[in-house]
């Protein structure tokens, strides 16, 4: 009896697991969703990001940095 009961239980215990792995994968797919809509607004957008704009972004200019010292 008790060897019936911890093989239900295991069986729970993997399905609850499979519904796990299945909502992650849902959430990983809505999140490559999000971020292929992201990129096309981007894209889309009047703003133009060039390399020389990201790394402007990206980097403190250096007389804010002679400044601070």
């Amino acid at each position: 009896y008790q060897l019936s009961v911890i093989s239900y239980q295991l069986s729970v215990i993997s399905y609850q697991l499979s519904v796990i792995s299945y909502q992650l994968s849902v959430i990983s797919y809505q999140l490559s969703v999000i971020s292929y809509q992201l990129s096309a607004f981007f894209s889309c957008s009047h703003i133009p990001i060039s390399p020389r704009n990201a790394h402007e972004v990206v980097s403190p200019s250096p007389q804010f940095i002679i400044h601070n010292s």
